[in-house]
Formats: structure tokens, sequence, C-alpha cells
């Protein structure tokens, strides 16, 4: 089996395609570890503006998106795949990032990119 293209481990580099495919699907630029002076996990680049997701499966490390808004992305979205993790994280930001930024900053379940829910196991 080809390796997924991404970084971090076989879960998070399938979530990076699923998301990426979504947006591709939809006629928009997606990049997998874009590199805007750090890496994204995805970048999106629509008409008007620019999102970096990043994916968190853990509420560890989710205080590197302020870098995102330093580098120039108009929005960051999180993206998880537990509604425990991006609650924790939500908290977390609300209280890292100041009000103008934090209204910028969207919060997702992966559930939210797929047409039916599935499972990803790893063997």
């Amino acid at each position: 089996m080809a390796k997924e293209k991404g970084k971090g481990g076989l879960k998070h580099r399938r979530l990076q395609r699923l998301i990426a495919d979504y947006f591709i699907n939809q006629g928009k630029v997606a990049t997998i570890e874009a590199y805007i002076g750090k890496n994204v996990d995805v970048l999106i680049n629509d008409r008007n503006k620019t999102i970096a997701i990043e994916i968190q499966l853990s509420p560890k490390h989710c205080l590197q998106i302020k870098k995102d808004f330093e580098l120039g992305c108009d929005e960051v979205w999180i993206v998880c795949d537990s509604s425990i993790v991006l609650n924790n994280i939500k908290n977390q930001v609300k209280n890292y990032l100041d009000n103008t930024l934090f209204e910028k900053t969207k919060f997702y379940l992966i559930e939210d990119f797929l047409p039916t829910p599935i499972t990803i196991t790893i063997e």
C-alpha cells in the first residue's frame, strides 16, 4: 500500500486526504501540508480567502493556530474526530485568542465533511 500523503499517523493522514478531497470535489484548491511559514494540515484557497484547516485528534498543540493568522490566513478551521476533543479545544482557543481571531476560527467534526458517517480503523 502506498503511503498516504501528509504528516502524522495514518489516521491523521487519511483525514487530511478526506478533507482535501471534499474541497477539491467542490472545485476549490486544497493542499495537504501546505507551507506558509509553517505547515498547515490542509490549506484551502478560495476566491477571496485562505483557510487553514488544522486536524486535532487530541487537545495538545491546539494553540499553534494563532500562527496561521499571523501568516496571513483569513480563517482557521479546527477539525476533530471527537466532540469531547472539539469542546476541549474550543474552550482553550476561546481563552487564548482575542475575540476578533476567535470569531474567525471555526470548529467542526470530521462528519461535517462526509456524506455518511465513517469509521477509520487502524490495523
